[in-house]
């Protein structure tokens, strides 16, 4: 791994507001619509389903579905660099939503569509973390 930091991005308004509440809850946490259940991300100030802008954010399970991936074989980011080729996927929640992560553990050869994978978090700063994807574990 580089010794190289990571510069972490300056999110705003809703943007700040998920990566807040995943560092709060310590898992992956997707806006709910208080009046419709609607869970949606990225998040918006009103609900798709109902134009609702009472909304919260809420944990969620973490278990998802490879719906794309990307391998980059190159990176202008110091920080990245010793990590090429790396996956960066869009995964389905079992929630619904899907969300963009990166993974260090799954391989570029390893990865295929509709593959389930556990999204986690890597915690970064008090108010930032990565999303980040590992190969899911059968449920027993």
């Amino acid at each position: 791994m580089s010794s190289v930091s990571i510069k972490l991005p300056e999110p705003d308004d809703l943007d700040f507001a998920f990566y807040k509440a995943c560092a709060e809850n310590g898992a992956l946490a997707i806006q709910e619509c208080r009046a419709c259940g609607q869970r949606t991300h990225p998040a918006r100030y009103y609900c798709p389903r109902c134009a609702s802008d009472q909304f919260e954010f809420k944990p969620v399970s973490g278990r998802a579905t490879v719906h794309s991936y990307t391998v980059s074989h190159f990176s202008v980011e110091p920080a990245w660099r010793d990590r090429v080729p790396y996956v960066t996927l869009v995964a389905e929640l079992a929630e619904g939503p899907r969300v963009l992560a990166r993974t260090d553990t799954i391989k570029p050869g390893d990865i295929s569509i509709g593959m389930p994978v556990r999204l986690e978090l890597e915690t970064l700063a008090p108010e930032f973390s990565f999303v980040v994807a590992t190969t899911a574990k059968a449920e027993s």
